[in-house]
């Protein structure tokens, strides 16, 4: 044989062997990347099963936030049942995961987890959502727990436990300031910006972001970055284009909040499930309202009423009415039949009042809300879960 043909099967062979060599180096670079992610998050989910631990272990900390103590806290429980769900569901992602190499068969006791697991991109995604819904559950819980003190379910100031999960129950509707939006945390500042303002329609919280994001380039990158938040589901929309937190059971979800001033938002941006709440609020036990009185309570409450706004659309309606009134016959006829009520402007009356029709419905069908015999509204939803986190 040739010794060029012998040369150029030895080349061959030991680029094939490097090559081989190459890729497998990469794929363990990449696994051992994936794993080590895989370690952060566990450690993050963690640290929070061991915060709401260290009530028990440290009187200092007791002392500083008694709430976590009291076992029959509604809030607590919640929290409880939530970290119990997550460490179930956290078990069985575990299990779906693929073993990495060399580590089957492996006692699962030995080690750690990451080390004797080949978790893909969608397993780490799914991993983070998790902890995500754990440390949003945690954050709700410990601000609630420290509001009340050391306190029982029948001293709570508020219709239900679980509107103590959230500080905006029935307070304006505001868009907070956004900071620097860089990219290595955007992601970070969008999710918080939206913890604060969610439920928001995607559009309106797109031009939010670009109006708060700061520095250059920003604006762009706070757009990828909500993109990312709904890729990896760590942001939801619902069938009506609100957006909602990952974590979040929107139909146990009873919050709301107002819309007139000083908000940022007017009721148009607010979910049905959120104005279902509020007329959910309006009727205590016993209470039933028709469904006119039920919208008029309503629109005061939310802030709905128009204000100064429609002050101005009648004023304006009447001034045209009256120089309409100048004008011949003939032309005030065709005028008058084109405009019969005299409303050249829209008033947004008839707009808010839609909203409200939206709101009983869902409340209806949600089973918050109920119409007897009578045709009058009453609250049907008594009770509430002790938490809206899943």
């Amino acid at each position: 044989m040739e010794f060029w043909v012998i040369m150029l099967i030895v080349f061959v062979v030991v680029a094939g062997v490097g090559g081989w060599a190459g890729v497998a180096a990469v794929r363990r670079s990449q696994l051992t990347g994936r794993q080590e992610r895989w370690r952060e998050l566990e450690r993050r989910f963690h640290r929070v099963t061991m915060d709401a631990e260290r009530y028990d272990r440290s009187p200092g900390d007791a002392l500083a936030a008694p709430g976590w103590l009291d076992r029959s806290s509604p809030v607590v429980r919640g929290f409880s049942g939530t970290l119990k769900r997550a460490a179930r569901d956290k078990y069985a992602l575990e299990r779906s995961v693929d073993p990495a190499p060399g580590a089957r068969g492996r006692d699962p006791g030995t080690g750690d987890t990451a080390s004797r697991l080949a978790p893909t991109d969608q397993d780490l995604e799914s991993l983070e959502l998790l902890v995500e819904r754990v440390e949003d559950a945690y954050r709700d819980a410990d601000r609630a727990v420290r509001t009340t003190g050391w306190s029982t379910p029948g001293t709570l100031q508020v219709p239900h436990p679980q509107f103590l999960l959230d500080p905006r129950w029935g307070r304006p509707a505001v868009l907070p300031r956004m900071g620097a939006v860089t990219a290595r945390d955007a992601e970070r500042a969008v999710k918080d910006f939206l913890d604060a303002t969610y439920p928001l329609r995607r559009e309106k919280a797109l031009k939010a972001l670009r109006e708060r994001a700061d520095g250059p380039g920003a604006a762009y990158r706070a757009q990828k970055a909500l993109d990312r938040l709904m890729a990896t589901h760590r942001y939801t929309v619902d069938r009506h284009g609100f957006l909602w937190p990952g974590s979040t059971e929107v139909e146990h979800w009873g919050v709301y909040r107002t819309f007139g001033r000083p908000a940022d938002l007017p009721l148009d941006d607010a979910p049905p499930v959120e104005i279902a709440n509020a007329l959910w609020s309006l009727l205590p036990d016993g209470r039933c309202l028709s469904e006119e009185e039920l919208f008029e309570e309503a629109r005061t409450l939310l802030g709905a009423t128009g204000g100064f706004g429609a002050g101005i659309t009648e004023s304006l309606n009447a001034g045209i009415v009256r120089g309409v009134q100048s004008l011949p016959e003939n032309v005030r006829k065709v005028i008058q039949d084109v405009v019969p009520n005299g409303t050249f402007i829209p008033s947004p009356r008839p707009r808010m009042d839609q909203r409200l029709h939206e709101g009983l419905l869902e409340g209806l069908v949600t089973g918050r809300l109920q119409r007897v015999a009578d045709g009058r509204i009453c609250r049907l939803r008594a009770a509430w879960p002790s938490t809206y986190r899943r």
